[in-house]
């Protein structure tokens, strides 16, 4: 199996040429994948359709064997019969037979469409966001040019003209069950096609755009209304365009969430000063695990080689190392990730396949002059890569959130202030809330990593006892993945106020460590310390500090330098026994260090705010990350200062929530995992 990464690559490198017009998606029936189905529905990219002559010959060939079996003795299913439950019926009327079939299949709630209308978001809420539509009409025409349909050349070229001309059917969001294939959804498509007059799509360029009645849509793209024959109107609903097109792009999103939970993995490494060891090859080539977890363990390994925060591995000596080994939600980040990765790709696999299926029933056999029937339009392969889709989704969002706490709580965060305060924590709250808002995220994308397939139920005469609800779970993938990219904007948000504050907290203890020397050496003249004395004392300052960052900074210092003299009586009882240090000396010590300490972190976090954006300095390769985010989307740290603070938390947040929309947050996740070799900061742009 290729690596999800080098996968994922490829995938954004072909997603990227088909909307930059380097390459074109081709209907033809055996070549569409998920990159081209993304690239048509997001960036309305015009495909070519397979029309050689060979081809239209194959397509009229099943069209003729059609209309002989019609014309036979023997019923044919959905040309002389009913449909489902009422195949008990008879009829040579075929043509009307497709009308009835459409119009039974349009029984969706739709808002009160009128000409020239511009729909609310109440009534735009009833129906299928217009990316999907491009992608539904996509997919479809790829299963008819197949040949195996028995539908004529003049519908395959109607339905790819709506394509051409970005006419986008409106088609209500709820009625499919995705047994028979998604009729509901192509049967509005396929009504406009017809030219009825109560189906409705969207037309035209920008402001421009508008919802039309479907006599109005063909005028206005040069196209009559086509009367649908024999199978015509059966072969157009019955397949699994809707789901799949929406699976392809939930696959495409859930992909750049694998991408992210690495460096966002490795990025809270470094905030919590983790240790890079759980990610060392031996380990994981030791243990001999999954291929997906020896890959996430080598990303985020590589990610973390350049950072001065991530540590190498446990010193007992380190005064912030008292836990000998991280907790879970670093140290078996590869454990943890590595299926989910895996999983991804056999859901890509599976969307792969369909794709390029033909989902009819009957499917015509031109050799042998005969219709096979089966279910091939039962999406239960979708289905299933939806459903592996979103529980992978829960599990990133599981993880991303335990980081995420863990950050957040002064009590693990390795001396990071509660909810990642820069103000005093008396008064400012800052993530506290933000903590909450994720939970929410969380739960709700816990409620819909459940399988929707375990809440079939029969319907349409009991004939669709089973069925597959594949477009349900397709969109309550899409719904997890919005609430993904929700929390891990909380969590990048997070991350880079730990990098601000890592920073300050460094420039904070440079400059405290040097005037310990000094107030030393100016209060105890006499007596001479060698650098391990002040390693010792060092040490102990930063576990002080460390256990004290709940505290507001008046009554931080005066206990931190209370709790510091007795450790510095204690070192020099060992190290001067038979000297004499008067107490009050001690005292003076300690009460200037007070002075100094509190007066070196205000100066120290004012002085931050006159050049902020400065957290990238002691990163790894996540300082582009870091980069992107204050440079290019311009999210600001928050200060817990009225004064400083002109938005909100969450409008900040909101920043990184959108820029997922754009391929370059993608890219940017790329270029972190696989870029150039020691490459830390950068400009954040990416470029592969």
């Amino acid at each position: 199996m290729s690596s999800h990464l080098s996968s994922v690559n490829q995938h954004l490198e072909s997603v990227r040429s088909y909307s930059r017009g380097q390459k074109t998606a081709v209907i033809d029936g055996h070549s569409v994948d998920v990159p081209a189905v993304v690239a048509v529905s997001r960036d309305a990219h015009l495909p070519r359709i397979a029309s050689s002559p060979e081809k239209q010959r194959e397509i009229a060939d099943a069209v003729a064997v059609v209309a002989k079996l019609a014309l036979g003795e023997q019923s044919q299913y959905g040309i002389t019969t009913g449909f489902g439950g009422s195949a008990t019926t008879r009829t040579k009327q075929t043509a009307l037979l497709q009308k009835a079939l459409i119009a039974h299949c349009q029984a969706g709630i739709v808002p009160a469409f009128k000409n020239g209308q511009v729909l609310t978001p109440e009534e735009q809420e009833l129906l299928f966001p217009q990316d999907w539509i491009r992608g539904v009409m996509f997919v479809r025409l790829n299963s008819l040019i197949r040949a195996q349909s028995g539908t004529r050349w003049i519908v395959i070229e109607g339905l790819y003209k709506l394509l051409l001309h970005d006419v986008a059917p409106c088609v209500p969001i709820r009625q499919s069950i995705s047994a028979s294939g998604d009729l509901a959804p192509l049967a509005y498509i396929s009504g406009v096609l017809t030219g009825h007059p109560d189906n409705y799509a969207w037309y035209g360029q920008g402001a421009e755009r508008r919802v039309y009645d479907s006599p109005t849509i063909l005028q206005k793209i040069g196209l009559q209304p086509i009367e649908f024959i024999a199978k015509e109107g059966l072969s157009l609903i019955n397949g699994t365009g809707a789901s799949s097109a929406v699976a392809c792009l939930g696959m495409h999103d859930c992909h750049i969430i694998g991408l992210a939970s690495q460096v966002l993995s490795a990025f809270a490494v470094e905030m919590l000063k983790g240790f890079q060891e759980p990610f060392t090859p031996y380990l994981h080539e030791a243990a001999r695990p999954h291929p997906g977890q020896i890959e996430a363990a080598a990303n985020i390994r590589r990610v973390l080689l350049s950072s001065k925060l991530a540590r190498p591995h446990h010193v007992e000596s380190d005064p912030e190392a008292a836990l000998r080994q991280d907790r879970y939600c670093l140290r078996s980040v590869p454990q943890w990730l590595g299926p989910q990765l895996e999983d991804l790709l056999v859901a890509q696999k599976i969307l792969d396949v369909e794709l390029n299926s033909t989902t009819d029933n009957p499917i015509v056999d031109v050799q042998k002059e005969y219709l096979h029937h089966g279910a091939n339009f039962m999406a239960m392969a979708v289905t299933s890569a939806t459903e592996k889709m979103r529980l992978v989704v829960h599990h990133i969002a599981k993880l991303m959130f335990a980081q995420l706490t863990e950050l957040l709580n002064h009590s693990t965060n390795c001396g990071l202030p509660p909810n990642l305060a820069v103000g005093e924590p008396s008064v400012d709250y800052s993530l506290k809330g933000a903590d909450i808002a994720a939970a929410a995220y969380l739960s709700e994308i816990a409620y819909l990593a459940n399988p929707v397939s375990t809440h079939v139920v029969s319907a349409e005469m009991h004939n669709q006892s089973i069925n597959s609800l594949a477009l349900i779970s397709g969109r309550y993938t899409l719904d997890a993945v919005k609430l993904c990219f929700m929390l891990m904007s909380t969590h990048i948000f997070a991350l880079c106020q730990a990098a601000d504050l890592r920073t300050i907290e460094a420039t904070f203890r440079s400059k405290l460590f040097s005037v310990l020397r000094t107030e030393t050496a100016v209060h105890l003249p006499g007596v001479r310390f060698d650098d391990n004395f002040f390693t010792h004392l060092n040490n102990r300052l930063i576990v002080l500090l460390n256990g004290s960052t709940d505290q507001d900074s008046t009554t931080r210092f005066e206990r931190v330098m209370g709790d510091l003299a007795s450790t510095f009586i204690s070192l020099l009882n060992d190290e001067t026994a038979t000297m004499d240090v008067p107490l009050k000396a001690i005292n003076q010590w300690r009460i200037s260090l007070t002075r100094h300490s509190r007066q070196i972190f205000m100066e120290t976090r004012a002085g931050y705010a006159k050049s902020p954006d400065a957290g990238g300095k002691l990163l790894g390769r996540t300082g582009m990350l870091y980069t992107y985010v204050r440079g290019v989307l311009g999210v600001k740290m928050h200060w817990g200062d009225p004064t400083m603070d002109k938005t909100t938390i969450g409008s900040e947040i909101a920043k990184i929530f959108r820029a997922w929309k754009s391929a370059e947050i993608a890219e940017l996740m790329v270029r972190i995992l696989v870029g150039p070799e020691g490459g830390s900061g950068g400009s954040g742009r990416a470029k592969l």
